[in-house]
């Protein structure tokens, strides 16, 4: 009897002894299983992340290139015949009066906003107490130069014409010079996003238009202005390596110190461009005023007779074609 007590206790011990082991062998399996586990999820999540993170990127290149093919599609429609409906604000010409692409649009407006907008900040000139006005017309020859011509004629008046290389206009480019004005050079084409890609670009856009006026008129130009004017944002070459080209060729540049405020879009009263003028004009000794020769400009020459009558009419005054000698009014100076 003893004795089969003493067997039951070793074997109860027996187990319990076996259990711990079970235990122990048990966890030892289970840890590195459940390590392994977690590696493999954790691969599997990144690896989801990695293709999510390339579908959304696919995403973005889609649309982006939806949204350049939105951007040409309208460029197109502007060219189209469609594009006649549209209004006017939606729809941006060149000096030619032709419908452009998107960017030479962004050109065209910003480089006009800047113009109508620029604040002189240069030296002045007041030797003799003489007020020097110089009337200035770019982008031309047009539909109207004739009419400007006739004005300031009858004014007995000279202006500056900075023009630009156009079929059809031989007689008002000769007109010009034959009348006393001066026939200065603005760029051939115009086209912001072509002159002002490279100093390349830029000099023979000015050649062009050099030679095509001394075939014309016999002019031997020397004067400038950069379309948009020396200090504008959206030349890709620096405009100072433009302005010592023009150094080195002897050529002088020329700015404005007074606009019209006729450059933006949008037809601008007569009775607001005389107020920009006369406004400006006495705060200066030499006044050289902006103005624009366009078809689509009526309100520009409508202007002109009460502009010059006001300026003649003040003391000390004289409107003057620019020179060689006149005053440097310049965006950019050291």
């Amino acid at each position: 009897m003893e004795l089969e007590d003493h067997n039951e206790e070793t074997e109860d011990k027996a187990e319990e002894s076996v259990k711990p082991a079970a235990k122990k062998g048990f966890i030892d399996f289970a840890v590195p299983v459940l390590t392994l586990m977690t590696i493999v999820n954790c691969v599997v999540i990144l690896v989801l992340v990695i293709n999510i993170g390339r579908k959304v990127n696919g995403l973005e290149q889609r649309l982006m290139l939806l949204q350049d093919s939105t951007v040409v599609n309208a460029g197109n429609m502007a060219k189209s015949e469609e594009a006649l409906e549209m209004p006017e604000s939606l729809v941006v010409s060149d000096i030619d009066g032709n419908i452009v692409d998107a960017t030479e649009a962004a050109d065209i407006v910003e480089a006009a906003a800047l113009e109508d907008t620029h604040r002189w900040d240069g030296r002045e000139d007041s030797s003799a107490g003489i007020r020097r006005v110089y009337l200035t017309f770019d982008d031309g020859p047009s539909s109207n130069t004739d009419r400007i011509l006739d004005i300031l004629d009858q004014y007995g008046v000279k202006a500056t014409f900075f023009v630009v290389g156009k079929e059809g206009y031989a007689d008002q480019y000769r007109r010009i010079v034959e009348d006393g004005h001066t026939l200065a050079m603005h760029s051939y084409s115009h086209k912001y996003n072509e002159i002002y890609a490279s100093l390349d670009a830029y000099r023979e856009d000015l050649t062009r238009l050099h030679d095509f006026l001394y075939e014309l008129t016999g002019e031997d130009c020397n004067i400038v202005r950069f379309p948009g004017g020396s200090s504008n944002t959206i030349s890709h070459v620096d405009m100072w390596e433009l302005v010592n080209y023009l150094n080195k060729e002897n050529l002088i540049y020329f700015d404005w110190n007074v606009s019209s405020g006729d450059a933006t879009g949008g037809r601008k009263s007569v009775a607001q461009i005389t107020k920009n003028v006369l406004d400006s004009v006495g705060q200066f000794d030499n006044a050289v005023v902006l103005f624009h020769d366009a078809a689509d400009k009526d309100s520009t020459v409508d202007a002109l007779p009460a502009i010059i009558e006001k300026i003649l009419e003040s003391d000390n005054t004289v409107i003057l074609p620019i020179s060689e000698d006149t005053v440097r009014v310049q965006h950019l100076h050291e």
